[in-house]
């Protein structure tokens, strides 16, 4: 109930998109629903506070839900790591990103941006602005891990991760039961 009402608070008429994919991210992406919502509504509420509209920040916050559960994988850390790492999409704080291979520096922002036709210095962006181009920088960086929990799901690090996460979910389940 706490995460879903974060996720209503944070993306108004378009949490019911970040309700129904969190339905899917235990098999997709090994995150049970409610660690799913958490990572959401915590991507969620930064995006909104820099200026992002509900529905652009909902479309956000999936991808790098997503992302977190693949870089769990490719890069075999915990989805703590990996949330924390993404979060540096939205703060600037790069050393978690750099532990996962992802030099997110000043100089190679500013290159990315021009190679992109992206004429404007990074020290003249709104905060938007680079928080567009540091998502955009991210997803660009980590091709190789996108899609990796799909491609492994069938291994034994992603299955005990189904398993830690499933049994998330049956906490969650038996907690309504208990609650009434």
């Amino acid at each position: 109930e706490e995460s879903a009402n974060k996720v209503e608070v944070c993306f108004g008429d378009a949490a019911q998109s970040v309700m129904t994919f969190s339905e899917t991210t235990l098999n997709t992406y090994g995150i049970a629903k409610s660690t799913a919502l958490e990572m959401a509504s915590l991507f969620g509420d930064m995006s909104t506070s820099m200026g992002y509209s509900k529905q652009d920040a909902a479309e956000m916050s999936k991808t790098l839900v997503g992302l977190a559960g693949d870089l769990a994988s490719f890069k075999n850390i915990s989805l703590e790591e990996a949330q924390t790492a993404l979060a540096g999409v939205f703060t600037g704080e790069t050393e978690s990103l750099k532990k996962l291979g992802i030099v997110m520096s000043d100089v190679s922002l500013q290159a990315y941006a021009l190679a992109n036709g992206i004429n404007k210095k990074t020290s003249e962006m709104d905060q938007a602005e680079k928080v567009a181009l540091r998502y955009q920088f991210v997803l660009d960086s980590t091709q190789n891990a996108q899609g990796d929990f799909s491609r492994t799901s069938d291994g034994t690090a992603n299955q005990l991760r189904i398993l830690s996460e499933s049994l998330k979910e049956l906490a969650a389940i038996a907690g309504e039961e208990l609650i009434p």
